[in-house]
């Protein structure tokens, strides 16, 4: 397969920027402590202590932060869905096997599911959190947190469908390759 050397780069990045925009998200909340103890400055500023739950979740930088991440998922869910719409045309074109195939194809829908029907809601439900005590919970918190489960479900279950057509991928391209190898006279 000519198109396996692009088809293993955009599977890396993928991959890779999953793995990347989860821990930048997961740090843009719970890095306050690391923060604030980096640059007591910032706290002074902030005008809360990071122990202080309902000071900061009601705080610009809070809420700053949450926008921050709904863009950062509305822009990776995008580029998600070319992601995976070439490495679905380059495995269907390079005809991978039918698993692989599958495994894309499945792996590209979710994002489609996620980008157009979750992530609205998580969206528009994180921004009526937006700026409210927490104590006691406001009604909308545990139907965003569903959401937000959902949504992470999702995700999991996508980076293992595109985990497992890489593997996939590799173990094929290794074969191949021992089985050229045994064959010198055949070359491509």
């Amino acid at each position: 397969m000519k198109s396996a050397p692009l088809l293993f780069l955009l599977l890396g990045i993928w991959l890779g920027g999953s793995v990347v925009l989860g821990a930048v998200v997961a740090y843009d909340f719970s890095g306050f402590d690391d923060l604030f103890a980096r640059n007591p400055k910032l706290q002074e500023r902030a005008g809360f202590s990071p122990d202080d739950t309902n000071a900061k979740k009601t705080s610009l930088l809070w809420v700053h932060s949450s926008e921050l991440n709904r863009v950062f998922f509305e822009v990776w869910n995008r580029t998600q869905l070319v992601l995976g719409a070439l490495a679905v045309i380059l495995a269907a074109v390079g005809r991978v096997g039918r698993l692989p195939l599958l495994l894309l194809v499945a792996a590209t829908a979710l994002v489609g599911v996620t980008h157009l029907l979750l992530e609205p809601q998580i969206v528009e439900l994180g921004r009526q959190l937006d700026f409210l005590i927490r104590e006691p919970p406001p009604p909308m918190l545990e139907e965003f947190k569903v959401y937000h489960g959902t949504y992470f479900a999702t995700e999991s279950l996508r980076f293992g469908f595109v985990l497992i057509a890489a593997v996939a991928l590799v173990v094929s391209a290794m074969a191949a390759d021992r089985g050229r190898a045994r064959c010198p006279g055949d070359g491509p």
